[in-house]
């Protein structure tokens, strides 16, 4: 497995920063909004989020995480017992590999996109080798449609390319009252086994894929921006100044662009070595 997350880490935009972070090692879960918290590792994300009706999580990684998050939820004071639904970012095994066991402790309902979700169901990552334990997929979402739980209202945004489901999760949360939009990319990595055209590709339109759903999460304009992956959103600095008491050490946009400007870059370099003319805009025919 330890080859295999080399090989990932250095597809990953900012690869050198998440190279720096552990998937395995446990991160003290600590409150990005009112009812908003992180409890993941120190490089992988899961976010928990909290109302009076019950809990949403996005994403459990590893089978191994799930002992660290579940700890992560008590010792924030909540019972695991009360997530109702769990939420998927993409099929590869370092955002799902504990859905499963999760599944298995809180009975939550799993959704997710139809296409990534017949990965999951079977335990099968996307694009690369191996594995994780199959779970079940209660409900799958289509582009832009919703998911409630009592306060807490998720949108699905589609971002297809890294897998041809992976969800980009945005809504709305409060800090101190206010309110703030927040946006948790996928991912827009190509992985350097991925072959975007040809006569063999990964997927039929993952190129075109990649290039709408940069376009897409370009047209959005969160306040916070939050990811698969810890070190892509700064984690470490804001979590510090969060624990410091700056409540609002999460709000701000620029690392945000930042990331959809690397992004594009790296898409965009790709396309070019694979031989797209005109790189997205050939393939958008702007």
């Amino acid at each position: 497995m330890r080859c295999l997350v080399v090989i990932l880490l250095a597809a990953l935009p900012g690869a050198a920063m998440a190279q720096g972070s552990d998937w395995t090692n446990p991160r003290e879960p600590f409150q990005i909004a009112d009812d908003l918290y992180y409890v993941g590792t120190e490089g992988l994300a899961a976010f928990l989020f909290t109302s009076d009706q019950g809990h949403l999580l996005i994403d459990v990684p590893l089978q191994e995480n799930v002992p660290q998050v579940l700890a992560s939820i008590r010792a924030l004071g909540f019972d695991p017992a009360d997530i109702r639904i769990q939420l998927a970012s993409h099929a590869h095994f370092d955002h799902v590999g504990g859905l499963a066991d999760m599944q298995q402790v809180t009975g939550a309902d799993l959704v997710m996109s139809a296409a990534d979700a017949a990965f999951v169901r079977q335990g099968r990552n996307f694009g690369l080798n191996g594995g994780y334990p199959a779970a079940d997929v209660a409900r799958t979402v289509g582009h832009l449609e919703t998911v409630r739980l009592g306060d807490i209202e998720l949108t699905a945004h589609l971002t297809p390319g890294h897998t041809p489901g992976c969800t980009s999760w945005g809504g709305r949360v409060e800090i101190e009252g206010r309110p703030y939009d927040f946006v948790s990319i996928c991912s827009l990595s190509v992985l350097g086994n991925y072959q975007l055209g040809g006569d063999d590709p990964t997927y039929a339109g993952q190129a075109r894929d990649y290039c709408t759903s940069v376009a897409h999460l370009e047209s959005l304009e969160p306040d916070i921006f939050l990811a698969a992956h810890g070190s892509w959103f700064g984690i470490d600095d804001k979590m510090a100044r969060r624990s410091a008491g700056d409540a609002r050490a999460f709000v701000e946009r620029g690392m945000y662009r930042d990331y959809l400007e690397r992004a594009r870059a790296s898409i965009e370099g790709r396309l070019e070595r694979e031989g797209f003319a005109g790189g997205c805009a050939g393939l958008m025919g702007g």
